[in-house]
Formats: C-alpha cells, sequence, structure tokens
C-alpha cells in the first residue's frame, strides 16, 4: 500500500470516529450502561490516546496530549476511577482532528522506514511505521464498534 493510500484511511477512519459526535451529549457520554466496562468519552479519549503512544514510541514522533490523558483514557482506566473534571466532547473532537494533521505531517515520508523498535502482538512483528500505522486502523475500528453498541445501549435505554 502506498503511504497516500495509507494515509487516506486514517482520515476515512478517524472522519468515521468523528461522526459519532453528532447528536452525543456529554451526559451521554459519559453513561456506562450494564454489562460494559466503560463509556463513550473514555472510548474517544483511549483512541486518541493509543494513536499517540504508538506514535511516540515507536515513530519517535513527540506525544501531544496532555499527560494526564494516560491517566484517563489509558489500559486499565475506567471512568468509574475518575476523580476530577475529564474533557469534554468539544476537547476531545479538537484533538482528534488535529491528530491526523500530526500524524500526516510527521510520518508522510516515512512509512517504509524500520520503527524504533518492533511492535509485537500474538507470535506477529510490526517491523515498519506503515505496519504500526496500520494496525492502528484496526485498534480505532473496533472502538467505535464499542461506542456504537453503547450508543445503542444508552438509546434503548439499557442502563
Amino acid at each position: 500500500m502506498k503511504s497516500g493510500q495509507l494515509l487516506n484511511q486514517v482520515e476515512l477512519v478517524r472522519a468515521l470516529t468523528l461522526e459519532t459526535f453528532d447528536s452525543l451529549t456529554e451526559e451521554m457520554a459519559d453513561i456506562i450502561p450494564a454489562g460494559f466496562n466503560n463509556n463513550i468519552r473514555w472510548n474517544l479519549g483511549h483512541i486518541l490516546i493509543v494513536q499517540d503512544q504508538l506514535a511516540a514510541q515507536f515513530a519517535s514522533i513527540p506525544a501531544q496530549l496532555p499527560i494526564d490523558f494516560m491517566t484517563l483514557f489509558g489500559n486499565h482506566t475506567s471512568p468509574r476511577d475518575w476523580n476530577r473534571q475529564v474533557p469534554t466532547l468539544e476537547q476531545l473532537a479538537n484533538e482528534l482532528r488535529n491528530q491526523v494533521g500530526h500524524i500526516r505531517g510527521h510520518l508522510e515520508n516515512r512509512l517504509e522506514e524500520a520503527a524504533r523498535k518492533p511492535f509485537k502482538r500474538l507470535d506477529y512483528r510490526m517491523e515498519t511505521i506503515g505496519e504500526i500505522l496500520a494496525f492502528s486502523l484496526h485498534h480505532e475500528g473496533l472502538h467505535l464498534g464499542v461506542i456504537g453498541s453503547l450508543r445503542k445501549a444508552i438509546q434503548s435505554g439499557s442502563y
């Protein structure tokens, strides 16, 4: 896949993520329906920090997000443990929009470059920045699916 194609996919997947903000309220974003571990706000923040961390760890791009995003949206965190102000939906949407330009600007000509270290999942190794960026689309898509399920549960009143 050519770098332009992969970066276009990044933009497409992010546009789909940004569609989740349509008719989403601050209240809806914080509901954790029965059977779920997190809420929509957490999933949106998690998409942000994983993309930021992958870029920082494997492509040596400076992290762009506030440090407290990791404690709010990192692996093994939960909105049930939040005891401080969290980013608004507008802040999250702005960060998600800005991140795409940041990635394009820093990685456009580096996708075939070897990553600072291989990224490993199961028995698979991703060796290039482009391979890791492509994997991040899978991650974002998974969380988009969760967001869709959360939205359906909230709209049906199943919480």
